[in-house]
């Protein structure tokens, strides 16, 4: 039996750690910093499961009446997915430092994809970023680990190991379940390795 499409939020990083946000003030598409329970000024209503290529409608936090344009979600070639223009056929682009979010770029690059975001995610990383939101203690050597800091390139730094945050989805999709109180042992994969590191997560009550 085939499963019923529901629809799910969705939130976007983009290649520079940031999120794709509005700007109420300007009321246009803005990167912003991911801040631990905050959502973002920008979201979707997808399918879920996802099928690609689909249309999407970003919607504001803010209502403000500025359009903005009609998108197609692709996937990328690297397994995350990118927003193109359906009038021009031009791909959204978060440039990093001031460049801002645009939708003219005509190629596919690095800072077109985007990593897709559910609530569960959301959650999981930011209790991975905040101390006060959970103790991380690597079972191998029973030493605690420091909150996660996010870099380029979908990756968050702990303890100066490399973890994918495409390759680690489920795990921290997992932990943003995890109610206070509650301790697990979660699997994470760093970059380059191929023996996989156990952590263990000790939510406060």
């Amino acid at each position: 039996m085939s499963e019923t499409p529901s629809l799910t939020r969705v939130w976007f990083m983009d290649w520079h750690g940031r999120v794709l946000s509005h700007d109420p003030i300007r009321d246009d598409f803005s990167p912003a910093p991911f801040q631990p329970g905050i959502y973002p000024g920008l979201s979707a209503l997808v399918a879920f499961p996802l099928t690609l290529p689909c249309e999407v409608t970003l919607e504001k936090r803010v209502s403000m009446p500025r359009l903005l344009p009609e998108l197609e979600m692709r996937e990328t070639p690297q397994g995350f997915v990118c927003l193109v223009t359906k009038k021009h056929n031009t791909y959204l682009i978060s440039a990093p430092g001031r460049g801002g979010i645009l939708t003219n770029s005509t190629n596919l690059g690095e800072w077109e994809q985007l990593l897709i975001m559910q609530q569960d995610f959301m959650r999981g990383l930011s209790t991975l970023m905040v101390p006060d939101k959970a103790t991380l203690i690597d079972t191998q050597n029973d030493q605690p680990l420091s909150p996660l800091q996010l870099s380029s390139g979908f990756v968050g730094e702990v303890n100066g190991k490399r973890l994918s945050l495409k390759r680690n989805l489920q795990a921290i999709e997992h932990l943003g379940r995890i109610p206070a109180g509650q301790t697990a042992d979660l699997t994470f994969h760093e970059e380059d390795e191929k023996s996989p590191m156990t952590v263990r997560i000790q939510r406060p009550g």
